[in-house]
């Protein structure tokens, strides 16, 4: 009997090749995105899961409150972690993570490379793959472990255990040569690690180097990690944090905190983007929102075009459906059929699906988010669960209804034509209404964030980045010396510096005016540098080298600042910070030191000297290509020979912000695309269903003289209520979706009409193109043929 069903299962395949086609690419194409976006959950929910004790360690981050608003950063007090340990029994182990920025020489050549101090528990909390070396030996105070890929950009493809390595220290402008001995290299980093290093030198080393005070409060460490049973029994450790809070806002006044926060690892990646100076991956809530609500769409968008389909397609065997009852056949077997053979479909199509996935779908995405998410998707067996799951969901999706709906049919009626699926099912319409809102949702999304992308590309800076290179500098190196060497050089038009890069980051600080605490972004900087950068002075003037006092005793405040100050102007008042008074000599207009997510906050940009300087920009000028940086490099050589040249262009600097924008409108692109698809084939076949109930009435009012007019009224007819109720809702709902998740990304966003009015003419441009072919075979059918029927 089974061998019949699937012999007649197989059949009906061949037989409907057109709808049996259109269900298999619309479910293949669904199965591909619910891939990407289980593959993506996957790894997000498993993040460093081969660390046995991933559920037992947590990250210590400290609370602060500006402005009245709360937020977190993720470094921590350097003695939290040992002092913890120490005072409770419920913290059994703690290891501490400090990255610091060497020079690494191999040979002749010289590289910058951040290097991890670690407390030598972190060989017992932790379990990253070893590749070669005894983990005994690890924690030598002489040695260093590498990663596979530091191992192999300095040693190759061979075994470096045993070898030397020398770096360059470099403290408060003064160096230090330190030779490693490599102790080990650890495997390929799991892609489900949730932080990443290059190299581990132990603690120790640090103490001994002078760049460790133990028991020093002002001192911080990049991450803390703590080790405890469970989340519970660290409420004895947040009971008593007022007493680590105290000890750590007495060492820094100007930076005080009003509590700890005690972070699973377990889920460090669903919250690390609220925190600020964070060491972890970092992916935005509203990305895994916008990525499952794409896959939850998409999937219904494939089960509604496909139970339309499976309806046109169960009504043509009315007539099969009545002789089998005659013949004997109870309706729990047809129901059985139906099932069965919409599995075979299914799990042909879900196949395709995957092989869709494997090599196109996860491969774009990948491309787009950073991350490999095909390496494990044949071998994760979570994945082959989630297929069969899949394939018995979408069998019954597509079979259930028009088998309980058709097998119920009395034969002696079908027999004599009385039962027939006609176009007024209400079920069958709201499913092609909900499959228009779908698709309406996703165009007019996709829409609005590209036209948001092109938008915040084009938006003012507040400066001019434009032909400024600028230059990592290593405080080893003579600045006076380079910049006199750059004024020499052909196209240099001015030459400026600043201890934070423009754009990346600044420090925030607490002031005293006028005896009440302020809290401010500060940026130091050369003289010079506004007018370099173009940041235009509304009022006074710019940091000058005429004035020697300006490189310690001057500030330049922006608009922001004098709006917080409620003050009308700046010029000539002081500013007391770390009881050293600072005079404001200029005022600026305010421009974009952050990225264009955060609002522009009160700015000091206060003189320094050359010691504190981190980056150089080179002004150059114009130029048809975007060569400038080897004329710098050039320079770079000849004044540091030993020292690598590390540079970005300033234009670049908000790349990062806008990839994301730009990865965000690809990834609705993509969707968008593949739900116009899956739409214009559930169309295609919903129009197939009409034309075939339809054609008696379009021959009789073919032979009474109607054209083609009234061929196109009657089967679009079918679509208006769909294209009304997408409207209906769609507009409300695209509007709200949008404007929250500008007001995540891009607060000073407005949404848009001009996306929603395109996204309805995409859906009639979609429906036109998917009923035209039927339109031309009703219009030059011969209607005799269909009159003659009974």
């Amino acid at each position: 009997m089974i061998k019949n069903y699937f012999k007649l299962g197989f059949r009906n395949l061949v037989k409907n090749k057109l709808s049996s086609s259109i269900n298999i690419l619309g479910l293949a194409l669904a199965v591909g995105c619910c891939l990407v976006v289980f593959e993506y959950f996957d790894w997000s929910m498993h993040m460093d899961t081969f660390h046995r004790k991933v559920d037992n360690i947590f990250v210590i981050e400290k609370l602060a409150r500006t402005n009245g608003n709360e937020q977190l950063w993720g470094d921590s007090p350097a003695p939290m972690g040992p002092m913890l340990k120490s005072d409770f029994a419920q913290v059994k182990d703690f290891t501490r993570f400090n990255y610091w920025g060497v020079l690494v020489k191999q040979g002749d050549n010289v590289f910058n490379q951040n290097i991890a101090f670690v407390d030598n528990s972190f060989y017992n909390m932790f379990d990253f793959p070893v590749k070669w070396g005894n983990k005994n030996t690890f924690t030598d105070q002489d040695g260093i472990v590498l990663t596979e890929e530091l191992s192999e950009k300095l040693f190759g493809k061979q075994n470096p255990t045993g070898k030397h390595l020398t770096t360059i220290f470099n403290k408060d402008g003064v160096q230090s040569t330190v030779n490693f001995t490599v102790k080990g290299v650890f495997g390929k980093q799991p892609r489900e690690s949730s932080f990443y290093f290059q190299a581990i030198v132990p603690r120790s080393k640090m103490a001994a180097l002078g760049l460790d005070k133990t028991g020093d409060w002002s001192q911080h460490s990049d991450i803390t990690f703590i080790e405890a049973n469970n989340e519970a029994a660290l409420a004895p450790v947040k009971n008593t944090a007022a007493r680590y809070l105290k000890l750590y806002n007495a060492a820094n006044p100007d930076n005080r905190m009003v509590g700890f926060n005690f972070q699973p690892l377990n889920a460090m990646n669903f919250h690390s983007y609220k925190v600020n100076n964070c060491r972890f991956n970092s992916t935005h809530i509203a990305a895994y929102i916008m990525l499952l609500v794409i896959g939850l769409a998409t999937l219904l968008l494939v089960y509604f075009n496909y139970m339309n389909i499976a309806i046109a397609a169960a009504s043509a065997r009315l007539k099969e459906i009545g002789i089998r009852k005659v013949m004997g056949s109870r309706r729990q077997q047809i129901i059985f059929q139906f099932i069965l053979e919409n599995v075979i479909l299914c799990t042909i199509a879900i196949m395709v699906g995957l092989a869709m996935a494997k090599f196109i779908f996860l491969p774009l995405f990948s491309q787009i988010a950073g991350l490999d998410l095909t390496e494990k998707l044949f071998s994760n067996y979570r994945t082959w669960t989630t297929l069969v799951i899949l394939i018995i969901v979408s069998a019954l999706s597509g079979a259930a209804y028009p088998s309980v709906y058709i097998s119920a049919f009395n034969p002696i009626s079908i027999m004599k034509g009385n039962s027939k699926t006609g176009s007024k099912n209400r079920f069958r319409k709201a499913l092609l209404g909900f499959q228009f809102f779908l698709t309406f949702l996703a165009i007019s999304t996709a829409i609005a964030f590209m036209q948001e992308t092109k938008f915040i590309k084009g938006r003012p800076w507040g400066y001019s980045p434009e032909n400024n290179v600028v230059v990592n500098f290593d405080k080893s190196a003579n600045y006076e010396a380079f910049r006199d060497e750059l004024k020499n050089a052909g196209n240099v038009v001015s030459v400026t510096g600043s201890d934070q890069t423009l754009g990346y980051y600044t420090k925030q600080l607490v002031v005293n005016i006028d005896g009440q605490k302020q809290t401010v972004n500060s940026f130091g900087a050369l003289p010079g540098f506004a007018t370099q950068m173009g940041i235009r002075i509304t009022k006074g003037r710019d940091l000058n080298e005429a004035y020697k006092t300006d490189a310690s005793d001057a500030v330049i405040v922006n608009q922001a600042f004098l709006k917080q100050m409620h003050w009308t102007t700046a010029i000539g008042k002081t500013i007391d910070y770390n009881n050293h008074k600072y005079s404001v000599i200029g005022e600026t207009n305010d421009f974009h030191y952050d990225d264009f997510q955060t609002p522009i906050r009160p700015l000091l940009l206060m003189g320094c000297k050359t010691a504190d300087i981190n980056v150089v920009y080179v002004k150059t000028g114009s130029s048809l290509f975007s060569n400038a940086h080897k004329n710098v490099e050039k320079v770079w050589k000849k004044v540091n020979p030993n020292l690598p040249f590390e540079y970005h262009y300033q234009e670049a600097v908000f790349d990062g912000y806008f990839n994301g924008f730009i990865q965000v409108s690809q990834v609705l692109a993509g969707a968008s695309i593949v739900m116009i698809i899956i739409s214009v084939t559930g169309i295609f076949g919903l129009a197939l269903l009409i034309l075939g109930k339809k054609m008696k009435e379009i021959s009789v009012r073919k032979v009474l003289g109607a054209g083609i007019g009234n061929v196109i009224l009657l089967i679009n007819k079918e679509f208006l209520f769909a294209i009304g109720f997408a409207l209906l809702l769609g507009i409300p709902v695209s509007w709200w979706i949008t404007g929250n998740l500008f007001n995540i990304l891009a607060p000073d966003s407005t949404v848009s009409f001009i996306p929603l009015i395109l996204a309805f003419v995409g859906l009639l441009v979609m429906t036109a193109i998917s009923v035209s072919w039927h339109i031309y075979k009703a219009h030059t059918a011969n209607p005799t043929q269909y009159l003659k029927e009974q």
